[in-house]
């Protein structure tokens, strides 16, 4: 139906507003249609001239929530690094149990703080994941309010956001069928990009700590292979240790053994040269007693040693000495012819 006069003029009046702004605003809208809107870009803004001071969670909130997981991750990857090099010292070739249990204690305690980091990157995860969640509910349900608005006149927003950029007449013949004034119309946008906002700063906080948290989650999960790595290496180092004290003790046993023997064996010799010199000189003390004796008995036989003269009895003055018998003796010449008495006179010696 045509329009008289004056409800034309009446309808202008009402769309006198600059354009300028209704397209600055409805390009805010066309912030929800960007797939992978920059983070940094959105946070820049100020909270008073983005228009999301109604918000129920600003993006310095989710902001510091997905630093923390990103910290939290960080000190998941620290933890995890130190295991690696406590294990790699347990695993050196010249590392002993003493010193593979202490590294133990320290990759076990590794272990429980990459464990405990992860947990935390979780739970500021889930909390994120709920703002998520809202934001995403906010966002449709101002999709929702909208389209119930405007879904009676057979209108749509993109319709709206399309012919106001590129055909104002179309645009304003639309605004008449919906019936909304221009400041309806951007209330509706305003309320829709302040949605599309808060879904989008929200949305990536959660992929920042999501990515946090799977990553320290993979590290905590990894430093606990480590640890059980090297316990496994540790009961394996022990029982090396174990069977080389066994050998060593063996062969130390062995050679004492064989020390022992070889210390027997010459205290024998000793023992047994000293025992063949004693009675080495035993025998030639005996020899020589015996040799002595059997002189002595030689010497002592008749015949071989002249007897002894009688000792002379001492003269008695009273006592006259005796008769000489007459005894055929022995007259010696001085030609030297001996003749003996009472032989035959022929006998000359």
């Amino acid at each position: 139906m045509r329009l008289s006069r004056t409800s034309r003029k009446k309808n202008k009046s009402r769309l006198t507003l600059p354009r300028l702004a209704g397209i600055v605003v409805i390009s805010a809208y066309g912030i929800g249609q960007i797939t992978s809107p920059t983070y940094a870009l959105i946070t820049s803004s100020t909270t008073s001239e983005s228009g999301i001071t109604s918000a129920f969670v600003f993006p310095v909130t989710v902001d510091q929530l997905a630093n923390q997981a990103s910290e939290a991750m960080n000190r998941a990857i620290l933890k995890h690094e130190a295991a690696k090099g406590a294990l790699a010292d347990i695993a050196d070739k010249d590392a002993d149990s003493k010193k593979a249990g202490n590294q133990i204690g320290n990759i076990q305690e590794a272990a429980e703080q990459a464990r405990r980091a992860a947990a935390s990157a979780a739970e500021l995860l889930a909390q994120l994941e709920a703002y998520a969640l809202r934001s995403q509910q906010e966002l449709a349900q101002q999709r929702q309010e909208i389209d119930l608005r405007l879904a009676p006149a057979g209108v749509t927003i993109d319709q709206l956001d399309t012919a106001q950029q590129t055909d104002p007449a179309a645009f304003e013949q639309l605004l008449v069928k919906a019936d909304l004034t221009m400041i309806d119309f951007q209330e509706m946008v305003r309320r829709l990009a302040s949605a599309v906002r808060v879904d989008t700063y929200v949305k990536a906080a959660y992929q920042q700590a999501l990515t946090a948290a799977s990553q320290a989650g993979s590290y905590a999960d990894e430093t606990a292979q480590l640890y059980a790595q090297a316990t496994e290496a540790l009961q394996e180092l022990k029982a090396t240790e174990e069977k080389a004290k066994l050998e060593a003790e063996k062969k130390a046993k062995l050679e004492a053994e064989k020390k022992a023997k070889l210390e027997a064996e010459k205290k024998a010799k000793l023992e047994a040269e000293e025992k063949a010199k004693l009675e080495a000189e035993e025998k030639a003390k005996l020899e020589a007693e015996e040799k002595a004796k059997l002189e002595a008995e030689e010497k002592t036989k008749p015949g071989t040693q002249e007897p002894a003269q009688p000792e002379a009895e001492p003269a008695r003055p009273d006592a006259s000495e005796p008769a000489v018998p007459d005894v055929p003796g022995a007259i010696t010449n001085t030609d030297g012819i001996t003749v003996k008495i009472g032989h035959d006179k022929t006998d000359f010696n």
